[in-house]
């Protein structure tokens, strides 16, 4: 039967690597880190801090959406509270956090994010001067700035799309302006369309015939059917006989017509009523469109609004405009198919005649908790692993010394044992030549080396076991 240090020498190796194991792999191992990253773009003295929050998992550089329920969102601006916000985020990983600014934003704004009793983040976002309309780099922003095109003969033609994009394969109106040289209008002129890739009017891609008004103003409906358009125009002055393109009476008009690859098509029909709201269709299939709604305060609101199949072939969503808002505050919508505004399918639609006195643009990001994240998690995981490191350390030491307590046992017994049988009988029992006192010195020499060197070897393999393990467990 085995004495309990004899037990111990092999059963603490294995308790200790097994605990130690299950250290690093449960709480010592890298998990995800869930962070937030806020986007927006905040004007200095808006009413409103409109943020877009992305919940984000990330774990060794890949990033998933991350629900987060129950998350409140604060803010102080120029040192002031703002009213606070709660909700959480989507399947998505996104939520729209809306906190009013009575007396207008002013600098610094802080932002804080927590779920329960962790925060997520609490950074300093900055806040962009007023843009005027003119400088928005977004489609459909300048929609009452003129198409380019190659303009021929003695009139001319001015060209507007009157939303300033359009989407396939849905209508549009494109206005027609006749003029002078001078820039007087032409009133009555009689101006012929065709349009490549296109229908006219609904009488399919032929060419049409109008009358411009009394301001020399024509206002055509256009269906592209793909991507590209190149439309023509020739207008003549009324009561000529020359033909349209004739030098000295006529003047033609060719270019493309801005049609924006992937964008999701605002209904403008969806505006006209008493509660007016988006009607957002998409030719292809997408789960989600996001919105971001502002005006002369710049960015006020944003939204996700799910997209579904409605039987047409298309995928379609609603979102509901608020109420109270002062007129002509709601200028445009900002629709995109990535939370990052950043596709080439994003579109800015007007939503009021009047064009915005602050223009609109794709919404930046303002603050990044992820890497706070991660640190956390990293600090987490080691501090985990610190404590497995420390079983095996303490581990590695007591084993060495049962070793060695073996050892000197063992020596002690084995010298015992050879003095006694040094002492005169032999194997047969019968008496012998005892051994001489020198030869008795060599001969426990040789014994008490050979375990020194035994136990130091085991040692040596236990110790470096021992660290192997440690360094496959500390390598992340």
């Amino acid at each position: 039967m085995r004495s309990m240090p004899d037990a111990a020498t092999y059963v603490l190796p294995a308790l200790s690597i097994g605990l130690a194991a299950l250290v690093f792999l449960g709480p010592g191992a890298q998990r995800m880190a869930t962070g937030v990253r806020v986007w927006g773009a905040p004007v200095a003295g808006s009413e409103a801090l409109a943020l877009r929050v992305e919940g984000v998992r990330r774990l060794h550089g890949a990033d998933d959406p991350a629900v987060l329920p129950a998350i409140e969102v604060s803010a102080t601006s120029g040192g002031a509270p703002l009213a606070g916000w709660s909700g959480s985020t989507g399947k998505d990983g996104i939520g729209e956090a809306l906190l009013r600014a009575g007396g207008g934003l002013k600098a610094p704004v802080v932002v804080r994010i927590r779920r329960g009793g962790d925060a997520l983040l609490e950074q300093e976002v900055p806040l962009s001067p007023p843009l005027p309309a003119e400088a928005s780099a977004l489609p459909g922003a300048a929609h009452a700035s003129a198409l380019p095109g190659a303009a021929h003969g003695e009139l001319r033609l001015r060209v507007t799309v009157a939303r300033g994009a359009m989407a396939a394969p849905f209508p549009e109106p494109v206005r027609v302006a006749v003029e002078t040289e001078d820039g007087a209008p032409v009133p009555g002129a009689r101006v012929e369309a065709s349009a490549v890739g296109a229908e006219l009017g609904g009488q399919g891609s032929g060419p049409a015939q109008i009358t411009a008004d009394a301001r020399g103003a024509v206002e055509l409906t256009i269906r592209p059917l793909a991507h590209t358009v190149e439309l023509t125009l020739r207008a003549a002055r009324p009561g000529s006989a020359a033909p349209p393109g004739a030098r000295g009476a006529s003047g033609s008009w060719e270019g493309r017509l801005p049609v924006i690859p992937g964008a999701i098509w605002l209904d403008p029909a969806g505006l006209a009523g008493e509660r007016p709201e988006l009607r957002l269709t998409s030719p292809a299939p997408k789960p989600y469109a996001y919105v971001s709604i502002g005006g002369g305060h710049g960015r006020l609101f944003g939204a996700v609004v799910p997209l579904a199949a409605d039987g047409g072939g298309f995928f379609s969503g609603t979102l509901a405009l608020p109420d109270g808002q002062p007129p002509g505050a709601v200028g445009w919508a900002v629709v995109a198919s990535d939370p990052y505004e950043q596709g080439a399918g994003t579109v800015a639609w007007p939503l009021s005649p009047a064009a915005s006195p602050v223009a609109p643009r794709r919404v930046a990001l303002l603050a990044d908790g992820v890497p706070a994240a991660e640190a956390r998690e990293r600090a987490r995981a080691s501090r985990a692993r610190r404590a497995g490191l420390v079983v095996l350390g303490a581990a590695g030491v007591a084993e060495m010394l049962l070793l060695a307590l073996r050892a000197r046992t063992a020596r002690r017994r084995l010298a015992a044992h050879l003095a006694a049988a040094s002492g005169g009988e032999g194997e047969d029992g019968a008496d012998g030549a005892p051994l001489s006192r020198e030869d008795r010195g060599r001969l426990l020499a040789t014994v008490r080396a050979e375990p020194v060197l035994s136990v130091l070897a085991l040692a040596a393999l236990v110790g470096l076991s021992f660290a192997a393990v440690a360094a496959l467990a500390t390598f992340r």
